[in-house]
Parts: C-alpha cells; structure tokens; sequence
C-alpha cells in the first residue's frame, strides 16, 4: 500500500497548487481542457480559508454476509475535521466551475463492536462545489472525497477468520455527499445533507468485499477569511467561447492484484493466495470538448494481466518431504485483454473525475466479467501531463484492482465548420 500513500502526497500538492491560482490572471484553456491562467500576477492574493466541522451518524450498509450478521452491528458514528480554501469570485473560472472548494481532511468512525472492523482513521482530500445557488444565503453543494484510511482489522485466518470485508488494515476511502448550504453571516456557514462513504483496498489484498457507510450529517463551518462572494460581479467574469474541439488522452498504468482460487484437486486449504499478480495497462482515448464542465468519448483499454489463467497448486518436494505452493502463469496471449469502453469526465481547474463502462471484446483473464467498470481521479502536473488513481470493477460492486497511471493530454484542433460529421456528434 506505499504506492496508496505517495499517491495522496502527489494529489495534495497538486490540489494546493491548482488553488494557489487565486492570484493568477485569467484567460486561456489548457491542452487539457481545463481552465489555466495566462500569466502570473506579481503578488498572489491568499484565498479564502476556512475551518470545518462534520458529526454524521448512520447505517452500514449490508452488501456482504459479514456484515449483514451483525458482527459490527449495523450503525456507526463519525466525525470529520477539515481545512479549505474557497474559491473567491474574481475570476471567470470561479463561476465557471460552480465555486469549487479543495482541502484536506482528517475522518475517524466508530462502530459499535471494534472487535470486529476496528476504529478506523482516514486522511482524505476533498473537492467540492455548487450544483445549483438559489439565493445569496443557500445552495445545493457536492463534495467528493478520496483518501487512505488506517487501523481497521483485517482478516486474519488465525484471529479474525470470517471478517471478508477488508483484507488489509489501510485501505482506500472515497466519499461523496449532497448538501444544503445555509449562509449564516460573514464568519459561519452550516450545512446538512447526506452521504456515503467506501472503503476497500482494490482487491490488493484479499478478501475485500468492501465496507458501505450511509449517513445524513452535519457541518458548521469557520470562514478564517470573512467576506461573501459578490454575485452580482458574475456579468464581469463570462467565461471566454468555448471552441469545441477533440482531445486525445494516453495513459499507462501499473499496478497488482489477488485472485480467489477454485482449491478442487489443488491441495490448498483456501480459496484466498496470498500473492500479487502483475498488471499493465495502456489506454487511448478520444474525448470530445464541448463545455468547460464535462469531456466524453470513446476508450480502448489494453491488460496485461498475470493472473490470467494462472495454475496453482500445493505439491510435495521429494527432495525433502515438504509442502510448497506453486504457481504456474498462463500461456502469454490468455493474459492480455482489449476492451471497448465509454468515458465521461468531470473537469476543474486541474483537476478532474471519470467513469467508464466498457465490454472486453479480446477476454483474457475468466475470473473476471467480460463488462467491466472504472471510476477515478486525475490531477494535471502540467499542462500537458497527468496523474491518475482509480478502481476497475465489474458487477459495479466487485474490484479487480486499484491503479496507478501517469498520462498524456494531446490538445487537438479547433473544429471548423468544414468538420460537418464531427460536429453532428457533439451536442
């Protein structure tokens, strides 16, 4: 799991870094697709900051046996510190990207019976921002979290043998929740809505069927830099013409996972090995650009997977009379993949969410579903290129892995009127 963490340590610096941009004018788009400055101003104003606190209390939800017998009991409580900055209102992108929001937080839940999931803590980035203002004082308001959580207990097939929720003691936390902002005065903000929060390690380590937490909460948040956004200024700020366009992205990925086994005629006394497999990845997308807030196209996605058709078995070694595990990797071309997939991204100022739904047309690995799915995260270092983590799933629900990837944005060019099929495409 050190890949997990200096994941989040490249994640807040880049979060930092995208809104250290209050200073910046504004004026161009970035090959990415998102908004960037033209030039540095020669003094950076500080953006807003503010200080927050979260009580929440709800349900955990029943998506696995071990869970749904009530060894943690079915409810929990959780409370969560954070620390943000705002977005200003002085520039297009501000208004542009619905007032995004960024910080760092710090969550800790409990559950009624630690002896079974444990007290878990999680150190979480956050990004946020206005779904739809109603008025100077309210506004409907999201906000996604993704982080690593700590000190969960795991299974153990000595000590905690039936806990098939969480195979390791760090595992991923990624959030999302709705809520309505209630402007109080220049210092204080409350907010209440709902939530849902997972946890799981990707199938990094098995078993991982995954924890689900439920909760409505509340939030009363400390604006350190008092002042409200100037609403009335938005005329000022009108986002340049978008030129609609096609960009190209390129990602390489690796990463690892386990795989349950059928243990019939093998010798093994359990479905579960403790051993990571190998993963590459190569993805090409095509991503139509059409509005400042969301990109789409079509991907093809190419595996490189080892635990493909993988042989294992437990034989004894004349030599000595032991038993040992053996592994025997599959023929090379089982354990590649191509799959079909269409993607749609969420973009801000740096940084941006996806999901895909794709179909394995070239199947190579039959442990998992020919559909499959993928959700994340990527924060542009550079114009040009990104970082990104995300889970690849199928049934929606069960992980194939956690991955890592490092990629290319090839900006392309403005379409023209003369590019009549394509623009029929775009909306």
């Amino acid at each position: 799991m050190k890949r997990n963490y200096l994941l989040l340590i490249i994640l807040l610096s880049v979060t930092k870094s995208g809104y250290a941009e209050n200073g910046i004018a504004a004026g161009s788009i970035t090959e990415s697709g998102i908004a960037a400055p033209d030039s540095f101003s020669s003094v950076k104003k500080i953006p807003p900051r503010f200080l927050s606190f979260t009580g929440m209390g709800g349900v955990v939800l029943p998506t696995n046996h071990y869970v749904r017998e009530g060894n943690c009991i079915p409810w929990y409580s959780a409370a969560s510190f954070k620390f943000g900055t705002y977005s200003a209102g002085d520039s297009w992108e501000d208004f542009a990207y619905g007032m995004p929001y960024n910080g760092i937080g710090i969550y800790a839940a409990g559950f009624f019976n630690k002896k079974a999931l444990g007290a878990p803590v999680s150190l979480y980035l956050f990004q946020g921002g206005d779904w739809k203002r109603f008025s100077p004082n309210w506004s409907l308001r999201y906000e996604l979290n993704l982080g690593m959580s700590f000190n969960w207990k795991p299974y153990d097939i000595f000590d905690n043998p039936d806990n098939i929720a969480l195979g390791s003691a760090s595992n991923v936390h990624v959030g999302v929740s709705v809520s309505m902002k209630r402007r109080l005065n220049d210092r204080w903000d409350v907010y209440a809505g709902m939530g849902i929060a997972h946890f799981s390690n990707g199938a990094q380590r098995l078993p991982n069927k995954g924890v689900n937490l439920l909760s409505p909460f509340v939030e009363l948040v400390y604006n350190v830099s008092p002042g409200a956004v100037d609403y009335s200024r938005r005329a000022e700020f009108a986002p340049p013409p978008l030129e609609k366009r096609i960009d190209y992205d390129v990602l390489f990925t690796i990463t690892s996972r386990q795989i349950r086994i059928d243990t019939a005629g093998t010798g093994l006394p359990q479905h579960i090995v403790d051993r990571n497999f190998k993963v590459f990845g190569l993805s090409y997308a095509t991503m139509f650009v059409n509005s400042y807030n969301y990109r789409w196209g079509p991907s093809m996605e190419l595996v490189y997977d080892e635990s493909s058709d993988v042989k294992i078995w437990r034989q004894i070694r004349p030599q000595d009379g032991q038993y040992y595990d053996r592994v025997k990797l599959g023929l090379i071309y089982k354990r590649f993949s191509v799959g079909l997939s269409l993607k749609g991204e969420m973009t801000y100022r740096r940084v941006s969410f996806f999901a895909n739904v794709g179909y394995n047309l070239l199947h190579g690995n039959a442990y998992d579903f020919r559909v499959y799915q993928i959700i994340g995260a990527k924060a542009y270092l550079k114009d040009n290129i990104f970082g990104a983590f995300g889970i690849r799933a199928h049934k929606f629900t069960k992980a194939q892995y956690l991955y890592w990837s490092i990629g290319y944005t090839i900006k392309g060019n403005p379409l023209t009127k003369k590019d009549r099929y394509i623009n029929r495409l775009l909306p």
